[in-house]
């Protein structure tokens, strides 16, 4: 066998051992496989298949299915046809251009907006010392009575 020469494909070997193909393509496998190591354990193999298909026993089905598939086919044409849908078209990059302006947008309102609202409780705040002056030991409204703050609280400097 020439070292340049491709081996045929397993199809046509399979074709020859069908009997399926022409006098002048079964000659040039013929001639191929007897130098091929490798085509001639391919060809004997699909050899051996064809025989043991061959010796299988032939199965007449009990059922003939024929009519059913006839009245499958007739009542498939009786019903109206949908006429198919258009395949989804891909979004162009202009098409795009609104949704990702809308997209800035809102992220950047909401951004804004949340800030406003982190900003305004900055504002209206209380210092630590009044937050916590429920907590203290002089009742409220008797601060009112106190004549200085320093009297009454005396924390407070």
């Amino acid at each position: 066998m020439n070292p340049a020469e491709e081996c045929p494909r397993t199809e046509a070997l399979s074709a020859w051992v069908d009997n399926e193909l022409g006098e002048a393509v079964r000659a040039e496998l013929a001639a191929h496989v007897a130098g091929c190591a490798i085509c001639a354990p391919v060809l004997a193999e699909f050899r051996q298949l064809h025989g043991a298909f061959a010796a299988l026993p032939e199965l007449a089905p009990d059922v003939d299915i024929a009519p059913l598939v006839d009245r499958r086919i007739a009542a498939a044409a009786a019903q109206p046809q949908t006429p198919p849908r258009p395949p989804p078209q891909r979004m162009r990059w202009w098409q795009a251009v609104p949704l990702a302006l809308g997209g800035v947008l809102s992220l950047s309102l909401g951004a804004y907006l949340g800030s406003m609202l982190m900003l305004g409780s900055q504002a209206t705040a209380q210092p630590a010392m009044r937050q916590m002056a429920a907590f203290t030991a002089i009742p409220p409204g008797a601060l009112a009575l106190c004549p200085t703050r320093q009297t009454c609280n005396p924390l407070e400097r």
